[in-house]
């Protein structure tokens, strides 16, 4: 689908933001620089393309779902400013601080992998920014390093201010789609298998395992999946690695790719948790996830930063991702009912206890519906040949 032209200088938006120049664009929407005219400062304006709202239910769902960006407290979210759907224009839109800096895939291009004590920092301030939206019912579901914003920092002392962006859209964006093979919402090197079929529940266990991915990406510099160096790699290929192929150690795939010293002890435990296929055995949440993990990382030894090395071309993707964007998003509809609370009595994580699973029953937990592997492991097979065929 042909993208919509971009909106003219001078253009106001809500009756207060001003188009100065285009930021960013994507094949959802786009970004502007704008100036709020009540106030006279900058900001962010994120604009969905009128195509993908058409419906007026779609119009109303997106300023909801950006409204609930206000609802996360924590200062590493993204503060949302205003949003709506200009009458004149027809067009949703989001107006959201703008930030300076670069996202953390650019910022590991540029500088090589990071140094130890700033890993601890960027996990410090993404586990805040994921617990506070884990506890207010909003799964991010499209957790990836360029949704890790590096902000410049307006505090004394401080090296960066981390943001995570793009909150909602992922999940706005799979309620408009209806293909089989364009549902999967996230982007595919980050996304748990529950997000490859639709009969099963994302919660924010989802947000864990792209977590330990990233992490594992940030400490080697390189991607956790084989499939990414394969030079035809494809989305199909992706979803069986997935969902099917084994899974492991961290430790031991990183010995493959010959970066193994760059992790800290301890860490295979700790992966293993967060990229369990069964939702129910990682960590329910992601501040859980990252105050198991910052005890290992500040008691190993810092290694030196290296270059950063990624493998061969990202997989193809069908799916439709979020906006990647080097400013700001928004956040989806809270889950009704309770949260998803860690099992009662289950011992607090060490290296010895995972992986014997919970010994107790979740609290009011309600169990993600389970479906057969088969049809999706057809489908992924499909798509491989769909590739290879051209």
């Amino acid at each position: 689908m042909e993208a919509a032209p971009p909106l003219p200088a001078g253009t106001v938006l809500g009756n207060d933001y001003e188009v100065v120049r285009p930021l960013a664009s994507g094949g959802m929407g786009a970004v502007y620089i704008a100036r709020q005219q009540s106030t006279q400062k900058l900001r962010a304006l994120k604009v969905m393309h009128p195509e993908y709202v058409a419906d007026p239910v779609m119009r109303s769902r997106f300023v909801r779902e950006a409204r609930v960006g206000a609802t996360i407290e924590s200062e590493h979210v993204v503060e949302v400013l205003a949003a709506g759907v200009d009458e004149a224009q027809g067009t949703p839109w989001i107006a959201m601080e703008l930030l300076q800096g670069s996202d953390l895939a650019k910022s590991m291009e540029t500088q090589g992998t990071l140094p130890r004590a700033q890993v601890v920092e960027v996990l410090r301030q993404v586990g805040h920014a994921l617990g506070a939206a884990h506890r207010a019912g909003v799964v991010h579901r499209d957790l990836k390093p360029e949704n890790l914003f590096l902000a410049t920092a307006r505090r004394e002392g401080a090296s960066f201010m981390l943001k995570v962006l793009d909150f909602g859209i992922a999940r706005l964006l799979h309620a408009s789609r209806t293909h089989a093979t364009t549902s999967a919402m996230g982007s595919p090197l980050w996304m748990a298998p529950e997000q490859t079929d639709a009969a099963l529940a994302v919660t924010p266990a989802t947000d864990v395992w792209a977590l330990g991915l990233i992490v594992f990406w940030m400490l080697t510099g390189t991607y956790y999946w084989r499939t990414p160096r394969e030079p035809d790699a494809a989305l199909g290929a992706m979803i069986l690695e997935i969902v099917a192929h084994p899974l492991p150690a961290a430790s031991e795939r990183a010995r493959e790719f010959g970066v193994a010293a760059r992790l800290p002890a301890g860490f295979d435990a700790w992966f293993a948790r967060c990229v369990a296929r069964d939702a129910l055995r990682r960590f329910q949440d992601g501040s859980e996830a990252v105050t198991a993990l910052l005890p290992l990382l500040t008691e190993a030894s810092t290694p030196a930063s290296v270059p950063y090395a990624p493998t061969a071309a990202m997989p193809v993707v069908t799916s439709m991702p979020a906006l990647a964007m080097p400013v700001v998003q928004t956040a989806p509809l809270p889950m009704t009912g309770p949260l998803y609370p860690s099992p009662t009595g289950a011992p607090p994580f060490t290296a010895t206890h995972y992986p014997v699973p919970p010994q107790a029953p979740l609290v009011a937990q309600p169990a993600p519906r389970r479906s057969s592997r088969g049809p999706l492991l057809a489908l992924a097979a499909t798509l491989v040949l769909i590739s290879a065929g051209g």
